[in-house]
């Protein structure tokens, strides 16, 4: 799966505004609070936008009416006012910031889950560093849009028109003066904001690239040293991190020119006015107190100008993480649940049924088909071993059984029915997988064990361990169960951790199981334990068992010999030696024979 194109839009640099308003849905359910923050942010401004009329009135209490009891009763008032505005912007910062946090912890969810839902095929063309950008950098982006950047242009917009709106009523001939400048402020904003926007969604795509460089050198640490890798590593992240510094020093630059003309624009009219108002004030046409109050209005025309200009960057951010993480949550996924499952039969037998399989990774691509009419049966109960080349197909098989990719010709059938006709979730369920590379989490033994049944006893989760004969060396750890084996279990060996997973997989007591070189990376000591383990999962089980080393499965009801994709041979151990053909050469090659 190949990751979707970018709209004619996005490579113009142009992003719809729509892309925001598409977080509505999903701040829906606070729109109670978001009322109430509306209107405290409404009362909050108008008395922002009474403070002008009563400052001039207050000035004019003292130097012109002389009026000592008015001058103490406006300054009185306007202090009661300041009191009630700052309940009000508590109020308002406290339900906005509030409703933010939740909407957006829930979007961080869905993203997440999301990303849960994807198939493998999806990963493969995806670093995880950049798919962790967009659930970190991309969302904490939207998270200060929703917090405090909306509410802060809901403030400027009000401020900015109801300064205007009194200004007009007052002083119509310098509010005409004070607009003149409009037209140079609103094209600056377009002209620089077009290339803002363009240069922050690739400021972004940068980001997700270092970030995914870093967490692949992270991942494989072990790797990196082994063969002294440390410099190359870090100048390949050196180099990723120099495009970015150069690309965001060409947006400080336009960032920097946008603030310089605005500042220009608004300021110089700021300054026409104010000697249009000197002039007036001179000639006996307006008082101290109304150029005051006038001035003040002015003064918060240009602020709100000011924040707008600096919102429109800010803006341009958001709009571009909403783009990215709006691309993760519509891409849809190519495995699915059917729109009317089957019911799962209950219980499962576990006879499986490959029915003249085929499939390949990437359509129209001329890519060779990794499996070309598979025809296989399992039995309920039997064991089956894959073997054949490196290449030939046997994880490939394994993996169409868990859906992990959909067959590209013909169907699988569990007990019957086409394995695409149920839930995932059920599907799976019925499947057990022991992988070559165990994949334990984190936390502790337990934790770890009790991963395939979360509601799992004590007792369970230890004779899930006893099974797998975990128990001896989990007893001689010295918290047991509560000890935290790392990232990756990396805490443990090899063998531990290959029989942690196997534990895993008692505890969850497949119908059918699959074995993807259980064996093949541990010394004979933890081979012959894990063997133990395996022969006990075994018993009555339907098993797929892929192996490389073929001591591990000469007790296999049937061995099925793939090359190049097909079916070969397929016959027990005996039985395909006494043919001599695929089978009977890797054995000779393995064993020197």
């Amino acid at each position: 799966m190949t990751a979707p194109a970018p709209s004619v839009e996005t490579k113009r640099g142009f992003v719809p505004p729509g892309k925001l308003v598409r977080l509505w849905p999903r701040i829906r359910s606070y729109r109670g609070a978001l009322a109430v923050a509306l209107v405290t942010l409404l009362m909050s401004g108008a008395i922002t936008l009474a403070f002008p009329k009563f400052g001039g009135a207050l000035l004019d209490a003292a130097f012109q009416a002389h009026d000592r009891a008015l001058l103490d009763r406006i300054a009185l008032g306007l202090f009661l006012l300041f009191v009630l505005q700052a309940f009000l912007n508590y109020a308002q910062t406290y339900l906005l910031t509030s409703t933010g946090e939740r909407a957006v912890a829930g979007l961080r969810r869905e993203l997440f889950g999301k990303l849960l839902e994807m198939p493998p095929g999806f990963f493969a063309d995806r670093r995880t560093g950049e798919l962790m950008s967009r659930l970190t950098a991309d969302i904490a982006m939207l998270q200060g849009a929703m917090s405090t950047q909306i509410a802060e242009l809901a403030r400027q917009v009000l401020q900015l028109v109801g300064s205007l709106i009194l200004l007009t009523v007052s002083q119509p001939r310098l509010t005409l003066t004070a607009l003149a400048v409009a037209p140079i402020v609103i094209g600056t904003a377009v002209f620089f904001g077009r290339r803002l926007r363009k240069m922050t969604t690739g400021l972004q795509d940068q980001v997700a690239e270092a970030t995914g460089q870093a967490e692949e050198a992270l991942s494989q640490i072990r790797t990196v040293q082994s063969f002294v890798q440390e410099p190359a590593e870090v100048t390949r992240y050196g180099n990723k991190i120099d495009g970015l510094v150069s690309t965001a020093l060409r947006r400080a630059h336009m960032r920097g020119l946008f603030f310089g003309a605005i500042t220009l624009a608004v300021f110089g009219a700021i300054v026409v006015v104010l000697w249009q108002g000197g002039r007036q004030v001179l000639d006996g046409r307006l008082s101290q107190g109304d150029l005051i109050q006038f001035i003040l209005y002015t003064m918060f025309i240009a602020g709100a100008v000011g924040g707008l200009v600096s919102f429109t960057s800010q803006y341009q951010e958001a709009v571009g993480a909403a783009q990215r993480v709006f691309e993760l949550l519509e891409t849809s996924a190519d495995i699915t649940d059917p729109p009317r499952p089957s019911p799962r039969p209950a219980p499962i037998r576990g006879e499986v049924r490959f029915e003249q399989v085929s499939f390949r990774y990437k359509e129209g691509e001329g890519l060779p088909w990794a499996l070309r009419e598979v025809a296989l049966d399992l039995r309920p109960g039997e064991v089956v071993a894959l073997v054949g080349p490196s290449g030939a197909g046997k994880t490939t098989l394994a993996s169409l059984l868990l859906r992990f990719w959909d067959v590209t010709e013909g169907r699988i059938l569990l007990d019957g029915t086409d394995i695409r006709s149920f839930r995932l979730a059920d599907l799976r369920g019925a499947l057990g997988l022991v992988p070559q590379e165990p994949a334990l989490f984190s936390g502790t033994i337990r934790e770890n064990i009790a991963y395939a049944r979360p509601d799992a006893s004590e007792a369970d989760v230890v004779a899930a361990a006893q099974a797998a004969h975990a128990e001896e060396f989990i007893e001689r750890l010295p918290l047991r169960y509560e000890t935290v084996v790392g990232e990756r279990g990396v805490k443990l060996s090899g063998g531990q951790r290959q029989r942690i997973a196997i534990a895993r997989v008692v505890l969850k007591d497949p119908a059918v199981l699959v074995l993807d070189e259980a064996t093949s990376s541990l010394d004979t000591a933890s081979e012959r334990l894990v063997e133990e383990a395996l022969e006990r999962l075994l018993r009555g089980r339907t098993t797929l068992i892929i192996a490389h080393r073929l001591s591990t499965i000469q007790r296999a009801d049937r061995i099925v010999v793939l090359e190049q994709g097909r079916v070969v041979e397929i016959g027990t151990h005996a039985e395909l030696l006494a043919q001599g053909g695929l089978y009977a050469l890797l054995h000779r090659e393995q064993f020197r024979i």
